[in-house]
């Protein structure tokens, strides 16, 4: 289960309104206890992908500096967010190409820009090399 606070979720689903029809992206930081994930902050990164209509590469400098900063710290990046537009809240293939890291919670928001966008969070699951649902609990 992801703990996400309104404030975060409203976050997420503000910048994919804002970067449509472009897909948005970013780093999640919180800590992890026993599959249990707690959202603490998101921090937006510039889309640096080639075609960022149907992919997304979040701003290295953006992570370096947010490791960075958690140096020390019980916090950690337990996860990105990133939007589909146009799509659904669905790990795509393109996502599945990407996941490497084990335990890292991917929150995807999907919409169009006159309708609300939804959200939906995974944790990428190296054993079976695919994702798995998480229940948001705010």
């Amino acid at each position: 289960m992801l703990h996400l606070s309104q404030n975060l979720r409203d976050e997420i689903l503000d910048a994919a309104s804002a970067a449509f029809p472009m897909e948005c992206c970013g780093l999640i930081e919180g800590v992890c206890k026993t599959d249990t994930w707690h959202a603490f902050a998101v921090h937006r990164a510039k889309n640096l992908a080639e075609d960022p209509t149907n992919h997304f590469l979040v701003d290295p400098q953006v992570h370096f500096e947010l490791l960075r900063s958690l140096r020390g710290s019980d916090r950690r990046i337990i996860g990105c967010f990133h939007s589909h537009p146009n799509g659904l809240s669905v790990p795509s293939a393109n996502d599945r190409a990407k996941a490497l890291e084990p335990n890292f919670v991917w929150l995807i928001a999907s919409g169009k820009k006159a309708d609300a966008f939804g959200l939906s969070a995974y944790v990428f699951d190296t054993r079976d090399g695919d994702f798995v649902p998480l229940i948001l609990f705010p």
